[in-house]
């Protein structure tokens, strides 16, 4: 993979990644229209998409590396005061994984096959955006409690996990999804906002070592055009989670829906013009 391929994915991937509008689904589309252009396959793709998701979870962990330091420190025996609140918040988390890990195992057959398919990729942008603009209500005038931890209820995780699952199909967005599953539920924009991107961290982690596994080659096709990737895509996801935040807060969640619902009418007339699935 050159360089400004590489560096032009890298950036589409940290915006992406975490603004609600699917970057598995731009992925897709980007990588289908490449290879059309060029007339052959895009060499490392898979392992070029792993290395960058890596990179953009290093982010998450950097913005919010104070929310997990209070869970790590909740671990410690003994622990007391603020721990008591961050300790269920830790169990509700693992609780989350297990609907995200079984729908989202479910559908990977499906997912995988659907990466070919760039009409059906495109589609599905479309329904993230329906499913942004149905946050409207749920973001206008609502207020932050002071403490976005105690909101987050087994049944909520459970929610969230679940909507994080449905994700794995390319064109659902993992943010926009677990951030409007979590309003749907009850969920303060800000408490949605963290436990969505909390949540992200072990299923990113997850999913990279789950594809890893069955591709064992895959990390020594990379080469310096995919780690300054990964290091591209971290610094651009930390600009994307920031303007995430302030527009949770600003009650505008939903503006992405626009967005969402352009790419997939572009995408769709494209692929379907030039012979596409």
């Amino acid at each position: 993979m050159t360089w400004p391929i590489a560096l032009f994915l890298a950036v589409l991937q940290g915006l992406t990644e975490f603004l609600p509008v699917s970057s598995s689904g731009h992925l897709a589309l980007v990588q289908n229209a490449i290879e059309r252009f060029t007339g052959s396959p895009l060499a490392d793709a898979l392992a070029f998409d792993i290395i960058v998701h890596l990179g953009t979870m290093l982010a998450v962990v950097l913005y919010f590396r104070k929310d997990l330091g209070s869970l790590l420190a909740a671990l410690r025996p003994g622990a007391g005061g603020r721990t008591t609140t961050a300790r269920r918040d830790l169990f509700h988390l693992f609780l989350a994984l297990f609907p995200t890990a079984v729908v989202g195992l479910a559908l990977r057959p499906l997912a995988a096959a659907m990466l070919h398919r760039p009409v059906l990729v495109a589609g599905f942008i479309g329904v993230t955006g329906v499913l942004l603009l149905l946050t409207r209500t749920r973001t206008r005038g609502r207020q932050d409690s002071p403490d976005t931890a105690s909101e987050f209820t087994l049944t909520r995780a459970l929610i969230m996990g679940t909507a994080q699952g449905l994700a794995v199909i390319p064109g659902l967005s993992r943010s926009g999804l677990t951030i409007a599953a979590g309003l749907a539920a009850g969920l303060s924009p800000l408490a949605a906002f963290r436990m969505s991107f909390l949540m992200s961290i072990p299923t990113v982690a997850g999913a990279a070592l789950l594809e890893l596994g069955g591709h064992p080659e895959a990390l020594a096709q990379l080469g310096w055009p995919a780690a300054g990737a990964a290091l591209v895509a971290g610094l651009v996801a930390l600009v994307a989670l920031a303007i995430l935040s302030r527009t949770l807060r600003q009650g505008q969640f939903h503006l992405f829906s626009w967005y969402c619902f352009a790419v997939a009418g572009f995408g769709i007339l494209y692929f379907t013009l030039g012979g596409g699935q």
